[in-house]
């Protein structure tokens, strides 16, 4: 059973439901230990607006969080935290932000790509090996900044590639690598398992979890971690949570069930 969930969104994202208060509530029932809110941090630069708060929202963000902590630290430890891209341009805006957090969480759902729109290409549309080799360098040097707590879904860049061939292997051994270096956790995410099977060339499986890239984890000595990823306060443990134990138990992965703040 989860005790510690540190990847949970809300309603300010726009694609999530309820407020901080409903997911610390429902944590606290499930006789959680610890909840991290970590919803979608505003970036003016990646124009997806309809997918994370806005600018001026994050100070409404905070308060709840705050509020939260006030109302029910007596029960659960409540942590203040935001999922966010790494662009190394935008470096003091890290800095700021984790002044104000108890941490970042890295969920890179872009990478650059000059020329192509916004400069931009999706992290879910990794289709050779330039943008592949781009992700996963810049997930490497992300964990090096020494900014973020634990990379959600790192198995993101394979969504839409193939069969685990050599570019795929060198790009997971990259991430991995950086993550058992700097002691920066690797998240298998319940999300990828509630979006189903897909068909891919070699058979259906989920696009992620990747089977290949957790065995490489594993044999690499990475600390791992299964979170929700929860957009409903019924995500915070559901069929969807259970079988991403059940997959880390099938590869024989020891999973961390605690973070250090």
């Amino acid at each position: 059973m989860m005790k510690n969930n540190y990847h949970t969104h809300m309603y300010l994202c726009r694609h999530a439901v309820g407020n901080v208060d409903d997911y610390v509530k429902r944590a606290i029932e499930l006789g959680f230990t610890s909840i991290g809110m970590s919803d979608h941090a505003p970036f003016e630069e990646l124009k997806d607006r309809s997918v994370r708060m806005r600018p001026e929202e994050l100070e409404t963000y905070l308060v709840e969080c705050e509020a939260a902590v006030r109302h029910h630290g007596d029960k659960i430890r409540v942590l203040k935290g935001i999922e966010i891209e790494y662009f190394p341009q935008h470096a003091e805006m890290y800095e700021r932000l984790k002044k104000r957090l108890d941490y970042l969480a890295l969920g890179q759902h872009y990478v650059a790509d000059p020329g192509n729109r916004n400069d931009l290409c999706s992290s879910y549309a990794l289709t050779n090996e330039r943008l592949l080799e781009t992700y996963a360098v810049t997930v490497a040097e992300a964990i090096a900044s020494g900014l973020f707590k634990f990379v959600c879904h790192p198995d993101l860049m394979l969504f839409s590639w193939g069969s685990f061939d050599d570019v795929a292997r060198r790009a997971s051994e990259l991430i991995i690598a950086a993550a058992v270096r700097h002691g920066v956790a690797l998240e298998i995410n319940a999300n990828g398992i509630r979006k189903g099977m897909r068909p891919y060339p070699e058979g259906e499986r989920y696009a992620y979890p990747r089977k290949e890239f957790w065995e490489l984890a594993g044999k690499m000595g990475a600390t791992i971690i299964v979170s929700s990823d929860a957009h409903t306060i019924e995500q915070l443990w559901d069929s969807g949570v259970i079988r991403c134990y059940e997959f880390a138990s099938a590869l024989d992965l020891r999973v961390a069930e605690e973070l250090t703040f």
